[in-house]
């Protein structure tokens, strides 16, 4: 049997682009499990994977955050190990995700980022605020980007999606394509970095610090702005922003579609902003 440090080994490079806040939440659900599992049972065990379910239906658990935990920290460990998630788990109803909930930067917010990101010449703040504003990219996700993701011929570059997704391969329209394909990623920016350098932009942008009011909200100011704004239909707005239909606790599993980049770039409300 393995050892919980061996385990955890492969379950950190699993999960080596995620966040590290849902990485911290992947290692905490992982560590639950184990704890379940205890030291005379096999985790891989299919009978201990659905005792495991029960015991978190019994908590009380809403079912569409027990199938998160099962196929996304839980699931992470078996696909780690090269090893399919031995279970089936009851289908939840689609639930869209509340952006009024949500802390968002306005439409004339995201519109001052852009032109202070432009005024400012330095290609790391526009680079930082395209992937932002038109793609609505993770600080993660922007961080994992390398230079072999890109690709100039092809006017794309890829996404190594976090929580467990797929590789997802972006549209790069002429308007941007200035800041993302002649971009030198020689030097990758920790999250923290992007964090500090975005409220650098946004006090050159006059924008008032608030709390929780940072450089997630972008991306939620996005969707609202795509959703009911410009009035893109939500489900082509969750599969451009690496979102499931189901919610945001679902595994990312879109594969690259060319048309729904073309869809969103026929109506996207701050692509004009950056020609």
């Amino acid at each position: 049997m393995e050892s919980r440090a061996k385990i955890f080994e492969e379950l950190r490079r699993e999960t080596e682009y995620f966040s590290s806040h849902t990485q911290a939440q992947y290692f905490a659900h992982a560590s639950d499990y184990l704890d379940f599992v205890g030291p005379n049972r096999d985790w891989r065990d299919r009978d201990v994977l659905y005792d495991y379910r029960r015991k978190l239906e019994k908590r009380g658990i809403a079912q569409s955050h027990t199938n998160y935990i099962i196929r996304g920290p839980v699931g992470c460990l078996f696909r780690a190990h090269g090893l399919r998630l031995p279970i089936k788990l009851p289908k939840t109803k689609v639930s869209l995700i509340d952006l009024s909930a949500r802390v968002s930067f306005t439409t004339d917010e995201i519109i001052s980022l852009i032109k202070a990101a432009l005024a400012s010449g330095d290609k790391m703040w526009q680079n930082i605020m395209v992937f932002s504003t038109i793609y609505g990219l993770r600080a993660s996700e922007i961080r994992a980007i390398r230079k072999e993701d890109v690709h100039p011929k092809k006017k794309t570059f890829v996404v190594h999606t976090v929580k467990g997704g797929l590789l997802r391969e972006h549209l790069v329209p002429k308007e941007i394509q200035p800041y993302i394909l002649n971009y030198d990623y020689a030097f990758p920016l920790s999250e923290s970095a992007i964090y500090l350098i975005f409220h650098e932009i946004a006090k050159v942008a006059g924008i008032k610090r608030m709390p929780r009011k940072v450089y997630h909200a972008v991306r939620h100011g996005l969707a609202s702005e795509m959703i009911y704004g410009v009035k893109i239909h939500d489900a082509t707005v969750y599969q451009f922003l690496r979102w499931r239909a189901g919610g945001m606790l679902g595994i990312y599993a879109t594969p690259h579609q060319p048309h729904i980049d073309e869809e969103i770039f026929k109506n996207h409300p701050f692509l004009k902003y950056w020609s």
